[in-house]
């Protein structure tokens, strides 16, 4: 198959500007435009030959649209009406004069005719240096070699006249609604559209693309690869997405080599491509190669410093290697930028918790925080495990009270004898505060100098003080154990501090519970409500139809329901005499509304003069009108105009006044100012 060039000139062709702007309508629904043209006395034209269409004559000179020869219809084929034409191809129609043959044509791409790929353009760049651009013949060869880059130029100027709203082609149609399909859930239905485009042009890279990334939706990821390799192997220059997916897949399926050198070559295309050095540290990661992972996030937080995700690693990977001061600043720094990210509260916690750091008080806030978030992002065991290193974290941070052994020394096991001399108890004070627990400061400090006494054996004192010194150490065991008592107890009370502590972190879960009930409750209410609002507004009511106050009251309750039933806040202010009967909102919209009801013995409703003045001032103005109250009401929404619009409006009342001499009633028509309604 070969690439021909047919050429037009508006002068011949005055109809081209109507045929193209067909030709954009048809292929904006997926189907090419079938063109008939004129190609001379050649006779050498095969179906499937490519086909390019210039514009030659006046200025703008160049290529305006684009598309593949066909067979024409069996009807119109010259090779089935003549024998001497039996060696023609099934593309040529029977409207033939001697030496001027019409061959039939698939457009699937076109721009405007006054803004084609311009010819002045092609013959300044680089790749088309002696290529003759200037057709010699209709339908002549273009050169094999400037193919690919003669389409890859129509692919540029197509999508650039197509964001203009001035150009189409049928492969960019495809993809689409491929690119829609993978987006909308139908994976298999944007293969079908990936694969009409690579019909139209297999070179197309991004139909590959597309195809790899239905087939990774599909689960299909040895295909997904497939795809991604056919893309790299038409632009291995260009294939820096390729590259990554195919990295991610092989990732996926635990490649971590080949990952590793297709995050790299993709990184080689586009050393700025933030994506490629994040998933490269992953992988560096995964192979436990904390440095290179350490570098690579490094990067990805220079091209992209908001990423949190980048932070966090970086962080995991220094508390790996037990760099601990640079795990907390990584961790700190992916919580400022995504406060929700419970991972970096978990490893910020333990990484307070570490001895180097040891700061309990700020591990304990960051795994409560971090048990509560997993509890609300439905992570329950990460919630467990937290939950389960705080209990750790706060049984080991408890003071220990020493065992009983450790201060009561008999004298039997040992050949040196207490020195309980003031002097000696008061020179060993320093060194019982060192070995001591901190929580010991505050307590009776007689009962301190004893232990201090007992524990400061000194081997130089001779064994015959031993016996004097006995009742001393009897003593000071007594008022030890009584210090240990003591400390038991402030050990239980801290005990039961953490407990109180654990308890409220539970008690939050708990109200998040609570409240998740309560919307449920809600939900429950509403439902009730409508069923309420259904009886009351489709049961018959036992009242007397024809009572005008009765009707207005069904009339109301009909209004109400609707309002109820699409979620609106209604009060009555009918009694307010502010010149509406409901006041109605919903999402920051205010409705003043005014009911008006039809019963059977008449066809008219009275209407005030301040609900006159509403209609024509109020914006939030709204009036109901309801026939048919008591049975089958019918509702009609009315808004400020359309009330003067539609109805007629009579102006006239009457006062009685009783004269003074005789009871007896004067009729005197008072005439309301009817206003003009303002728009």
């Amino acid at each position: 198959m070969v690439t021909r060039i047919f050429l037009c000139n508006e002068q011949t062709e005055p109809e081209i500007r109507d045929f193209i702007r067909e030709a954009i309508a048809d292929i904006s629904e997926g189907e090419q435009y079938i063109v008939t043209w004129n190609c001379g006395n050649i006779q050498t034209l095969k179906v499937g030959d490519r086909a390019y269409f210039k514009r030659i004559g006046s200025a703008n000179q160049g290529y305006f649209a684009a598309g593949t020869i066909v067979p024409a219809d069996r009807e119109y084929q010259l090779k089935l009406r003549s024998a001497r034409y039996r060696e023609l191809s099934e593309a040529y129609d029977i409207d033939s004069e001697a030496n001027n043959f019409r061959v039939w044509v698939a457009w699937d791409a076109c721009v405007t005719f006054d803004e084609p790929l311009r010819t002045d353009y092609l013959r300044q760049l680089p790749n088309f240096q002696g290529m003759p651009l200037e057709p010699q013949t209709d339908a002549g060869v273009f050169r094999e070699e400037y193919v690919r880059m003669l389409d890859r130029e129509w692919e540029k100027q197509t999508q650039k006249a197509f964001r203009a709203g001035k150009g189409i082609s049928l492969i960019d149609v495809y993809y689409r609604w491929g690119l829609e399909d993978i987006q909308q859930g139908f994976p298999q239905d944007a293969l079908e559209s990936f694969r009409q485009a690579l019909k139209l042009n297999p070179n197309f890279i991004k139909a590959y693309l597309g195809l790899g990334d239905a087939h990774v939706s599909l689960r299909e990821y040895a295909k997904a690869v497939g795809d991604y390799g056919k893309a790299i192997s038409l632009r291995p220059d260009k294939a820096r997405l390729a590259y990554f997916k195919r990295g991610e897949i092989n990732f996926l399926l635990g490649q971590l080599q080949q990952a590793m050198a297709d995050f790299q070559a993709s990184i080689a295309i586009d050393p700025n491509f933030a994506d490629a050095h994040m998933s490269l540290g992953n992988t560096y990661f995964k192979l436990k190669s904390y440095e290179q992972a350490i570098a690579c996030y490094s990067r990805t937080m220079e091209l992209s410093p908001n990423l949190d995700l980048a932070a966090f690693r970086r962080g995991r990977s220094h508390y790996i290697l037990k760099e601990f001061p640079e795990a907390l600043r990584d961790f700190s720094y992916a919580i400022e930028l995504q406060p929700s990210n419970v991972d970096a509260y978990y490893y910020r916690g333990l990484t307070y918790s570490q001895p180097d750091i040891a700061d309990e008080t700020l591990a304990g806030d960051d795994l409560r925080k971090a048990i509560v978030l997993y509890q609300t992002q439905g992570k329950p065991d990460k919630a467990k495990k937290a939950k389960e290193f705080l209990e750790t974290l706060a049984i080991d941070s408890l003071p220990k009270a020493r065992p009983r052994s450790s201060y009561a020394i008999a004298a039997s096991e040992t050949d040196s004898v207490i020195d309980t001399t003031p002097e000696a108890i008061v020179a060993e004070v320093p060194l019982a505060m060192a070995t001591s627990n901190d929580d010991l400061d505050d307590r009776d400090e007689e009962s301190s100098k004893l232990i201090i006494a007992t524990e400061a054996i000194s081997n130089e004192v001779a064994i015959s003080k031993a016996e004097e010194a006995i009742s001393d150490l009897t003593e000071a065991i007594e008022k030890i154990m009584e210090v240990e008592k003591i400390v038991e107890k402030i050990v239980e009370v801290e005990k039961i501090v953490e407990v109180e502590k654990i308890v409220e972190v539970e008690k939050i879960v708990e109200i998040e519970k609570f409240v998740e009930v309560e919307r449920v409750v809600d939900r429950v209410v509403e439902k009730f409500v409508d069923r309420v609002v259904e009886k009351v507004v489709e049961k018959p009511i036992p009242f007397s139809i024809e009572d005008p106050s009765t009707a207005e009251k069904l009339a109301m309750i009909s209004v109400m329901a609707q309002y109820m039933r699409d979620g609106w806040m209604v009060r009555s202010v009918d009694k307010s005499q502010v010149g509406y009967d409901l006041e109605c909102t919903k999402d920051g919209i205010c409705e003043a509304v005014v009911i008006k009801s039809f019963t059977s013995d008449r066809e008219s409703f009275a209407i005030s003069a301040i609900e006159i003045e509403n209609a024509r001032s109020n914006k939030d103005f709204v009036l109901w009108v309801v026939s048919g109250a008591a049975e089958n009401p019918e509702l009609r929404c009315l808004r400020g105009r359309e009330l003067f619009e539609q109805f007629d409006l009579d102006p006239l009342a009457f006062a009685a006044k009783v004269r003074q001499a005789v009871v007896q009633l004067e009729f005197v028509p008072v005439a309301l100012e009817m206003p003009q309604f303002e728009q």
